[in-house]
C-alpha cells in the first residue's frame, strides 16, 4: 500500500513539475522579468525581430533580366476555404537574418529565363503590448479592434531592384488594386479552425517599407488553447508565411496578441 500510494504521488509531482516547466519557458524572457523601461537595445532588437511575436522568414521568388520581381500579386483570395490558392509556392520558416538571400540559377533557356532570388524578412505582431512597450510607437486609430500584423524586408508590388541591389517602388508607393489584392490573399488561421482575411492592408514608410494587415478581433476570438495561429500572405508571386504559438505569447502571465 504504502509503494503504491508513493509510486502514484512521484507520478502526480513529475506530471506537476513538467506543468510548471511549460509554464516557466513561456513565461522566462527578460519581458517578463522587468518593466520596459529596463530592457537594452540588444533585448529590444531580440524581441522584436527574433521572439514569440517577430519570426524570421524565407520566400523565394522569380527575377527577371532586368532585375524585377515577379510581377504583381494575383489577389486569388480563398474565402470559406482552410486551404491556400492552388499553385501558391511553399516556404519554410528561416533562421535570424535580413535583407536578400542570394539567388537560385537561372530558368530554361539560359540568360532569358527568370532566376530564382530568396528573401529573407520579418513578420511580427504589432498590436502585441510587449511589442508597442518595445517600440513606444502607438498603433493608427484605424487598427483599433484588430490583430496587427507586421511583414518587412520583401519587395512590394510593382517593386524594382536597384543597381545598388535595393528594393525601391516603381511608382513610389504600391496602387490601390495591389493593396486590395493583398487583403484578399492575407489570411490569419488558427489551427483546425476556419481562417480570416485580412480586413485592413495599410503601407508604413515611417521606419523603413513595412506593410500593416489588420484582422478583427470580433471574428477571431484568439486564446492560448488555441495553441498554434499562421499568418500568410502573396507578395510579388511570393508566399510568405509564419506561424505563432499562442502558449509562448505570454506577457505577465496573459496572452498578448
Amino acid at each position: 500500500m504504502y509503494r503504491e500510494v508513493t509510486r502514484r504521488n512521484l507520478l502526480l509531482a513529475g506530471a506537476a513539475l513538467a506543468g510548471w516547466n511549460r509554464l516557466y519557458a513561456s513565461s522566462s524572457g527578460f519581458w517578463n522579468k522587468k518593466p520596459p523601461t529596463q530592457w537594452t537595445p540588444e533585448e529590444i532588437d531580440q524581441l522584436t525581430t527574433k521572439s514569440p511575436w517577430a519570426k524570421q522568414v524565407k520566400a523565394q521568388g522569380a527575377m527577371n533580366r532586368s532585375g524585377q520581381g515577379g510581377g504583381q500579386p494575383t489577389g486569388t483570395g480563398y474565402p470559406g476555404s482552410t486551404q491556400p490558392p492552388l499553385g501558391m509556392p511553399r516556404i519554410g520558416i528561416g533562421g535570424r537574418g535580413g535583407g536578400m538571400g542570394r539567388g537560385g540559377g537561372m530558368g530554361r533557356g539560359g540568360n532569358r529565363g527568370p532566376s530564382t532570388v530568396t528573401y529573407t524578412g520579418t513578420v511580427r505582431w504589432e498590436s502585441a503590448q510587449p511589442v508597442l512597450d518595445a517600440l513606444k510607437t502607438p498603433l493608427a486609430k484605424d487598427f483599433d479592434g484588430h490583430y496587427v500584423i507586421s511583414v518587412s524586408g520583401f519587395p512590394l508590388p510593382g517593386s524594382r531592384r536597384t543597381s545598388q541591389g535595393n528594393d525601391e517602388d516603381s511608382e513610389g508607393q504600391p496602387s490601390q488594386d495591389a493593396l486590395d489584392n493583398l487583403q484578399q490573399s492575407t489570411i490569419l488561421q488558427p489551427k483546425g479552425k476556419d481562417l480570416v482575411q485580412a480586413g485592413i492592408v495599410r503601407r508604413d514608410v515611417s521606419n523603413g517599407v513595412v506593410l500593416l494587415f489588420g484582422f478583427s478581433r470580433e471574428l477571431l476570438p484568439l486564446t492560448p488553447a488555441d495553441k498554434e495561429v499562421e499568418f500568410q500572405t502573396k507578395l510579388s508571386q511570393m508566399l510568405v508565411k509564419a506561424k505563432f504559438e499562442l502558449k509562448e505569447m505570454l506577457y505577465h502571465g496573459k496572452l498578448a496578441v
